[in-house]
């Protein structure tokens, strides 16, 4: 049970990378990269954690390292996707 969870999170984010990197090879928009990003290193935290967990790095689990990582790109993701959201909405009225 303990690992339950962080197997189907792993595969979620599994299939939302296939998803946007198809995505973003079809469309060939850079939006997707941020995407894929965040959901790359989400699902690199969850195979580590799941694989892996004794790998540290400068005394951090990197389990938790990949995961702040994939913090940072969503934030950024989701600032692209807000920008875009306004640009779209602006050129509609």
């Amino acid at each position: 049970m303990e690992k339950t969870i962080p197997a189907l999170l792993l595969a979620l984010f599994l299939a939302h990378l296939a998803g946007f990197a198809i995505l973003g090879l079809k469309r060939r928009q850079w939006y997707y990269l941020a995407l894929v990003t965040t959901f790359a290193l989400l699902s690199a935290s969850f195979a580590t954690l799941l694989f892996a967990p004794e790998v540290h790095v400068g005394g951090y689990a990197l389990h938790r390292l990949l995961r702040i990582t994939a913090w940072a790109a969503a934030a950024v993701s989701i600032s692209w996707t807000a920008a875009r959201m306004l640009r779209t909405s602006n050129r509609r009225r």
